[in-house]
């Protein structure tokens, strides 16, 4: 047999290759740490090549001082206390109906290092999720979130809904939504503004549990959004069961669509399937002006994205009456006077009613 001819018991074929992870040992590190670093080498040596190839990580390899850090930050994200390394970020959400007649918004999650520094918080959602400890990160987002909205619940009074992202692990942790029930139950005027984001894959990977879990949400009068629509395995058939309030347009296909007429037609479509089940739709990175016409000119909701505003701390957004209070850039302000002064935005009453089901 040649090398890398398949090896055949009857009338299967495989292929059998092997790949080796190699690390020097440095003075002092800890076990479980060293065959963490090999597996890691290994893991690489898998991906570079199929077979035959040797990944080797010397005593001064990133890869330890990557291993070292995501280790102390799964330290830090210990379930027994609030980690107090973490803070929030909102954006606002801005309707095309009526852009000054709301001020809602997203929660992001924000991150520092030790030294203070920023942490990517794409990074820290990563690790927690690798270690099973991403449920410390949204009850402790769920919470602040809560009491924030609670303490300032009457300077947010044109505030209709404000998104909190889900992960997939949490609404499948019967512990954690035991605890979120909890916590909005203790909170009955912040959780009626509170609205779930499910990525669509999450949503779909398991279709019960999503369903169990939205009718519990609904029971607290909290709404379901659905994240980054349009990037997955969209599923149509399962929209209307699943009965969402908000569809979220993945920001990739929204921010190509102005320039790119197959892509404009994807959000026209999600656009309309939104409004015929009844709910509403946000488009994401929403950044010029060109882009703001077009999703305006498709029939869209609402949209979020540096065009609007940057992230802000949660104490700036008190600040401003309504979600077009930031918009900086003249050409995306004189679009926006063009909408509602040409009433672009497509309108048929009662049923474009902003905020439908987020009131």
């Amino acid at each position: 047999m040649v090398d890398g001819d398949p090896f055949r018991v009857q009338e299967l074929a495989f292929r059998i290759g092997i790949s080796f992870g190699v690390v020097e040992v440095p003075p002092g590190i800890e076990v479980v740490d060293l065959i963490s670093a090999a597996d890691r080498a290994c893991r690489e040596a898998k991906r570079v090549a199929s077979s035959g190839h040797v990944v080797g990580y010397g005593a001064d390899a990133p890869a330890f001082q990557e291993h070292e850090e995501e280790r102390l930050l799964v330290a830090r994200l210990n379930p027994e206390r609030a980690p107090e390394f973490l803070a929030i970020g909102v954006q606002p959400i801005m309707s095309l109906h009526d852009p000054q007649g709301s001020l809602d918004f997203e929660v992001l999650l924000r991150a520092r290092a030790p030294d203070g520094s920023a942490l990517p918080a794409g990074r820290v959602i990563a690790v927690a999720e690798a270690h099973g400890r991403v449920g410390v990160i949204d009850r402790w987002v769920l919470a602040t979130v809560l009491d924030w909205i609670e303490t300032n619940f009457a300077q947010l009074a044109g505030t209709r809904f404000v998104t909190v992202n889900f992960s997939g692990a949490s609404i499948n942790d019967e512990q954690f939504m035991a605890d979120a029930y909890a916590m909005l139950r203790a909170h009955p005027r912040a959780a009626a503004r509170i609205c779930a984001e499910i990525t669509e894959g999450v949503a779909l990977r398991d279709f019960n549990q999503t369903r169990r879990v939205l009718d519990g949400l609904r029971e607290f009068d909290v709404k379901l959004a659905l994240d980054d629509f349009g990037a997955g395995y969209t599923s149509f058939m399962y929209l209307s069961d699943l009965q969402a309030d908000v569809i979220k347009i993945d920001g990739a296909i929204v921010e190509s669509a102005a320039r790119h007429p197959s892509r404009l037609s994807i959000v026209q479509a999600i656009s309309d399937l939104s409004r015929n089940l009844g709910m509403r739709s946000i488009a994401e990175w929403v950044e010029d002006a060109s882009t703001l016409r077009a999703m305006a000119e498709v029939g869209i909701d609402y949209i979020q994205g540096f065009g609007i505003a940057r992230p802000m701390a949660p104490r700036e957004i008190l600040l401003g009456p309504h979600a077009a209070h930031w918009i900086s850039d003249p050409a995306i302000r004189a679009a926006l006077a063009d909408i509602q002064a040409n009433r672009l935005v497509a309108d048929d009453g009662a049923t474009y009613a902003p905020g439908k089901n987020l009131h």
